[in-house]
């Protein structure tokens, strides 16, 4: 099971990382439009914010598995092996708590636009809910990986972030 989601995280991985080179792509393909053939496009900045979003909540969980997030930790290190365990516990446990409840809120919102028919207010005028569902989705990767994360420090398991 948990190899199953290893690959999983990976690919979404992957999946941002190629969003991300469809951004750098798209944001030269507007650059030259723009300024070569005086030729801006009206759709650009929509796709690449919407990418941008995916990327960013595709690309979490693999992120929080890699130890990527951002940790003040000066205090944490010095203390003994077993505090520095509790206290991992208790961080990738409130996170795996706030990841769920972003993916909750997440999911009603994203269900919510559906229902409604609710589009962008973008210029291409997306349904909302496409979107919407990156928070969903991704917050569920990451609720799993900080749970995944904090049941290894229970283990005794090393983390590298905390």
């Amino acid at each position: 099971m948990k190899s199953l989601f290893d690959k999983t995280v990976s690919l979404c991985a992957l999946l941002a990382g190629g969003l991300v080179a469809l951004i750098c792509a798209v944001t030269f393909y507007e650059v030259v439009a723009r300024y070569l053939f005086n030729a801006p496009t009206t759709w650009s900045l929509d796709i690449s914010i919407y990418a941008m979003f995916w990327a960013c909540f595709l690309g979490g969980a693999y992120t929080l598995r890699e130890g990527g997030h951002v940790a003040v930790d000066v205090i944490v290190r010095r203390l003994g092996e077993a505090r520095q365990r509790r206290i991992t516990m208790a961080v990738y446990g409130l996170v795996t708590l706030f990841f769920a409840v972003v993916s909750w809120r997440g999911a009603v919102a994203c269900l919510e636009a559906y229902e409604f028919g609710e589009l962008t207010m973008s210029v291409m005028r997306f349904p909302l809910y496409l979107p919407l569902l990156a928070i969903p989705v991704g917050g569920t990767l990451l609720t799993a990986q900080s749970l995944v994360t904090a049941v290894a420090a229970w283990r005794g398991q090393r983390i590298d972030s905390a």
